[in-house]
């Protein structure tokens, strides 16, 4: 009987009925305003591939981060912070956004979404049926001590990909190395459950801003407009994270 209590026993296509439905009205209005800017700046600028590409992953990224944050209530009438389906939305939006990076010659964010997809998609797609439900469902927050050890990691991890990324000439080492030390930082913890991820992820965002608003002054990336509103918008859907994900109980890190 525990068991049917932690699993969703329907099929696939209710689990993703039920994952679509119930959510607070903000992150909607949201992802439509998103979307809307989005088609704005394709049709406004020349349309090839690197614009189309650019505007499939950016639809599924937005799509994923809203889905992600998303308070709202399941059909048993619980509030839930987060909905699952991200794992689907999140996995298309990586293929388009590797091939963005790719082409941008930020080869760390490249390995960024790769750990994005092995740490949270990859599970979300496989534990679809348990995810978010009892024991799943418990979100920590790191200590203090914790807290010293995640930010000494990304400071390392900065200093050491920053310099590699030099040597493999990277197109802007210094902020895009800082956005897989962040990044990489928070999939990992957001893979233990921890609400530090959020907190992790706002500083990511304002990074990766940085980063894009870099590649659109120096003209290195036709994607770098679209992908600079993105992270805007990511920056509002991380602010809304940080709202519904809130931890249940302290934990060491």
């Amino acid at each position: 009987m525990e068991n049917n209590v932690d699993r969703f026993e329907g099929t696939y296509w209710q689990w993703l009925k039920e994952e679509l439905t119930g959510w607070d009205r903000f992150p909607w209005a949201l992802f439509g305003f998103g979307v809307g800017f989005q088609l704005a700046i394709l049709l406004l600028n020349p349309i090839n591939w690197v614009s189309i590409v650019s505007f499939i992953g950016i639809f599924f990224g937005m799509w994923c981060t809203v889905a992600m944050g998303a308070g709202g209530y399941n059909s048993k009438g619980e509030r839930v912070s987060s909905h699952a389906i991200n794992g689907l939305l999140g996995a298309i939006s990586v293929v388009a956004y590797v091939i963005i990076n790719l082409n941008a010659g930020h080869w760390w964010s490249v390995i960024d979404q790769l750990c994005f997809f092995f740490l949270i998609d990859v599970e979300l797609m496989l534990t679809w049926r348990t995810w978010g439900q009892g024991k799943n469902n418990v979100i920590k927050a790191l200590t203090k001590t914790g807290w010293v050890i995640v930010v000494a990691t990304i400071l390392v991890a900065w200093f050491g990909l920053y310099h590699l990324g030099i040597a493999l000439h990277d197109t802007n080492p210094v902020w895009d190395a800082l956005a897989l030390a962040i990044g990489g930082t928070a999939s990992w913890l957001c893979f233990r459950r921890y609400s530090t991820t959020y907190t992790l992820w706002f500083v990511s965002d304002v990074v990766n801003i940085i980063l894009w608003f870099t590649a659109l002054k120096d003209g290195y990336s036709q994607a770098s407009l679209p992908m600079l509103a993105m992270t805007c918008f990511y920056f509002a859907t991380c602010l809304m994270g940080l709202k519904n994900w809130r931890p249940t109980k302290k934990v060491e890190a």
